[in-house]
């Protein structure tokens, strides 16, 4: 009944409020995603020959990129012509931030933050329209698991609270709109067994936060033999890698599937995980590229099509991925990616002067549940040297000494040198970033 509250009246009163309009958009998509590629195509480049001019025409630091390169955004009409564009990084933006943004824009704008992940906050401004299309879609990929608008959610998201006011204001807030909201910074075994009770009390339909945080709260309802809640319909995790054993855990304890959502602050979200286990890209909200970098691994660019105001062209992420050329079994048509875990600032550095992308690690996650062995509830792997790791680790129950040698094994194998030092440090707990997001493998060498 309530969930039925706010889908048909609070949630269209505070559209209306805010001037947003995520409902009608969403029709929109779910109309979209069962066009031909071609036709859906056809969308995205006409959304972005209006973007290109708009940033032309409104937006000083565009305006003289174009014409510096002495072309005009009708003169681009293929992937090629476009290419000749130059990259945007995080660097241009703090250099330039009063040149990216369009001054004759009337509407709303919002100012946002990364959370600096890679070790660059990063201010920049949204849009309405943006915050409608990248909400749009993000509903239409919960909509594939059978979530709707204003149906029972847990929120376990890291952002710190930084007043009691703002902390009980946004609890308010959220279970005004049928949302319960945990902190994923405090979670310690009191906090565990305090948010378990909550949740099991507030009965969800759906989990949305941290994959690390979901992750260590399924531990905890495992251990602890808790009762799950009887009506999980999925669990939407976000913002960092969730590990295949990760997932296996979490399922398994939830009775619920699992799909990940990839993006970023400044572009909105745009891919998202069907229950076929497709990474559906959202080509209304982005233009992607994938363009091999300096260490062969194939870069992640993104041009948002919905900011008007700030818009961001063909802008480094720092991730790496690439197109999967397959036609989803889930009957979406939309277009598949493949995102590879770890930055592109995460690269493994051997001492012969190979590298590799910190993704390598998850082959070592496959081999060790291939063996049906869980030897930690938590790791991380550092690299101190080209020659030398560091694997700070959470023992597991089941955990025997008999486990460091076979992960030492495993370790050898994965980065083909057994010559590598190789140093295990038990530690009690593993802590989230000062962002609440988990590292699983941190470089200190220097680029």
């Amino acid at each position: 009944m309530y969930s039925q509250f706010v889908r048909n009246f609070y949630f269209p009163l505070t559209q209306h409020i805010k001037g947003e309009a995520i409902a009608q958009y969403l029709k929109i998509l779910r109309n979209n995603e069962h066009l031909p590629l071609e036709e859906l195509q056809k969308i995205q480049t006409a959304k972005l020959h209006h973007i290109l001019n708009v940033a032309y025409q409104n937006v000083p630091y565009y305006h003289a990129i174009f014409n510096q390169l002495g072309i005009k955004p009708e003169e681009i009409s293929s992937p090629q012509d476009f290419a000749c564009l130059p990259l945007l990084n995080k660097k241009d933006i703090m250099e330039n931030l009063d040149r990216l943004t369009n001054p004759y824009y009337s509407g709303k704008i919002y100012p946002g933050k990364t959370s600096g992940s890679t070790g660059i906050p990063l201010e920049f401004y949204a849009t309405n329209e943006y915050n409608s299309w990248d909400w749009a879609s993000r509903w239409r990929a919960r909509n594939w698991f059978g979530v709707q608008i204003g149906d029972p959610e847990v929120a376990i998201w890291g952002r710190p609270l930084y007043s009691t006011f703002r902390k009980v204001i946004d609890a308010l807030k959220g279970r005004i709109r049928n949302t319960m909201l945990i902190s994923g910074f405090e979670y310690s075994e009191e906090m565990l067994d305090k948010y378990s009770r909550q949740i099991c009390r507030f009965n969800p339909q759906y989990l949305y936060g941290y994959s690390n945080s979901i992750y260590r709260l399924a531990l905890y309802f495992k251990e602890s033999k808790l009762p799950v809640p009887g009506r999980l319909k999925a669990i939407f995790v976000t913002a960092e890698t969730l590990f295949p054993q990760e997932r296996k855990i979490i399922e398994s304890v939830f009775h619920a599937p699992v799909s990940n959502e990839y993006g970023c602050s400044e572009i909105g979200g745009f891919a998202y995980e069907c229950p076929a286990g497709g990474w559906h890209v959202s080509l209304e909200n982005v233009y992607l590229e994938f363009i091999e970098n300096e260490n062969g691994s194939k870069e992640i660019i993104a041009t948002s099509l919905t900011n008007e105001y700030m818009p961001f062209i063909r802008y480094r992420i720092g991730d790496i991925g690439e197109w999967i050329n397959e036609k989803c079994p889930c009957g979406c048509n939309l277009p598949l990616m493949k995102l590879h875990i770890g930055k592109v600032t995460d690269i493994v550095v051997m001492k012969n002067g190979q590298t590799f992308s910190s993704e390598i690690f998850d082959y070592l996650n496959l081999a060790l549940l291939d063996l049906n062995r869980q030897p930690f509830d938590q790791y991380q792997i550092i690299q101190t040297r080209p020659s030398a790791f560091t694997i700070r680790y959470v023992k597991n129950r089941n955990f025997s000494d008999s486990d460091l040698d076979l992960f030492r094994k495993i370790f050898y194998k994965t980065v083909q040198d057994e010559n590598i030092q190789i140093e295990f440090q038990p530690v009690i707990e593993i802590k989230p970033d000062q962002t609440g997001k988990m590292r699983y493998f941190i470089s200190k060498i220097k680029p």
